[in-house]
């Protein structure tokens, strides 16, 4: 299908990408130090803290991801919506984890665990943490920039060409500007975001022809299972509890999420911030379900689920109109590959090759590696992203790597905080459970991902319980001491 993307739309669109750069490296001034390139000295207040969280939280990847969840499901897909909301207002309602680890004022989550057991989990915990982020980023680079081709009306053979120039220019701001970068750009595309949302909820519910026309198209495709919990396949009980536990462990351990509340100006901002943020990620969930079942409406079936939402913006965007609406894209693609990237670079040099070395680094030489870490981190997900396919949809993808860390890291911290037999056996243990069944479900596709992600949930938990148990023992390495 041709797109109408014009002239004055690529203007619109290059000349938002150039304003983005500018930003992020005009704030490079700022971030000298470790603490001011990683957590923005600890001054982020409240409204800024709501608008770089709901930003970074708010990928084209996610996007993308829940309108398939509810083109190939139907209404019943806002499940995941209310569940995501519930489980960030818990946390922020209950302190869980979050709390300690803004009070003990750490720059990363792994951080915690060398005071809490010693600097071998540390490392174990950054390289897992590090490991899913390039997996989850690669197949965030993947599917934007396919959605991005298809709305510039360009052949899938530029597909690496449109990664290439995405990933560069969100590598140079966050590289240079750090922390005050990635929050400085993040409130700008915040707001970008939420018109872009906007304007095309309103453009896709009118083509569909309206509430009655989306509600028939999911009657006609999917029946009763369209819009109840009890007749749906795809969302089992299994499947919701495992989703529950993904995002539990994501809003507590996940450091590009975890970051902002390091960088709070106290814990009682930090606390608010996840209950106020709960309200976007409902949102961000359900305003591209609604996209996903006007498409269902619009196109019917297509071939590839993912490609769905773009073949449908495609035919409904007018020239002039799109460009304006991709500006909004890009932004919440920016959003999340400037703070993921920040992130992982950060736990790559903190928490896995520091404390390694022989010699403790400067502030300066930390920024410099740091820097050097977000181009490593580039380099890995862009060629992750040009190779590998995963055959089940990408929510589904993206939860299951996430489990290979998630489970290890929420149990490691549940027991770490609240537990004092938990030792370091049962630490490795746990990552050990976490990893194997995701591992084995990406090698063999044939494995069904909720089965995988669900047992590492499981295992976890059980091997922190049983490791700690079987070595009490042990001598006072093991042991840990609780913090």
């Amino acid at each position: 299908m041709k797109s109408h993307f014009s002239a004055f739309d690529w203007f619109v669109v290059l000349g938002f990408i150039v304003f983005y750069a500018f930003l992020g490296i005009r704030a490079g001034k700022h971030s000298s130090t470790v603490d001011e390139f990683l957590v923005m000295g600890r001054r982020l207040g409240p409204i800024w803290g709501v608008a770089t969280l709901a930003a970074t939280e708010t990928g084209l990847v996610t996007l993308i991801y829940f309108s398939e969840e509810a083109y190939l499901s139907g209404f019943v897909a806002f499940t995941i919506a209310l569940l995501a909301a519930l489980t960030m207002w818990t946390v922020g309602w209950t302190g869980l984890v979050i709390k300690k680890l803004r009070n003990l004022q750490v720059r990363t989550v792994p951080e915690f665990l060398e005071a809490r057991f010693n600097s071998e989990v540390r490392s174990l915990a950054g390289l897992a943490a590090f490991v899913v982020g390039v997996l989850n980023m690669g197949i965030f680079l993947q599917v934007e920039g396919a959605f991005l081709a298809i709305i510039f009306g360009l052949p899938m053979s530029r597909l690496p060409v449109v990664m290439g120039v995405l990933l560069v220019v969100v590598v140079a701001y966050t590289a240079l500007g750090g922390m005050y970068s990635v929050v400085l750009t993040d409130v700008v595309q915040f707001i970008l975001i939420v018109l872009g949302v906007g304007v095309t909820t309103w453009l896709v519910v009118g083509a569909a022809g309206g509430w009655g026309r989306m509600i028939a198209a999911v009657a006609a495709n999917y029946g009763s299972a369209g819009f109840s919990l009890g007749n749906t396949p795809r969302y089992s009980l299994l499947f919701l509890t495992w989703t529950t536990l993904y995002y539990l462990s994501g809003w507590s351990s996940w450091q590009p999420v975890v970051a902002r509340v390091l960088s709070m100006q106290n814990v009682e901002t930090a606390l608010k911030l996840y209950r106020y943020s709960s309200l976007f990620m409902f949102l961000r969930a359900a305003f591209p379900m609604v996209w996903g079942i006007g498409a269902l409406a619009i196109l019917g079936r297509v071939g590839q689920s993912s490609t769905a939402l773009p073949s449908m913006l495609v035919r409904i965007l007018p020239a002039g109109l799109i460009g304006l609406v991709t500006v909004g894209f890009i932004s919440a693609s920016m959003s999340t590959y400037s703070s993921y990237l920040l992130a992982f670079s950060s736990i790559l040099l903190q928490d896995v090759v520091a404390p390694r070395l022989k010699r403790p680094l400067s502030g300066i030489e930390r920024v410099k590696l740091m820097q050097m870490g977000v181009l490593i981190i580039g380099v890995l997900i862009y060629l992750w992203g040009s190779f590998y396919h995963f055959p089940e949809s990408v929510f589904r993808y993206i939860t299951l790597t996430g489990s290979l860390s998630y489970a290890a890291m929420l149990t490691t911290l549940v027991g770490g905080i609240y537990w004092k037999p938990a030792n370091v056996a049962g630490v490795y243990c746990a990552f050990a459970g976490s990893a194997v069944p995701p591992i084995v479900c990406l090698a063999v596709p044939s494995v069904h991902p909720t089965y995988a992600g669900l047992l590492s949930f499981v295992l976890a938990p059980v091997g922190m319980i049983a490791g700690s148990l079987f070595f009490r023992k042990a001598d006072g390495r093991l042991r840990g001491q609780a913090v």
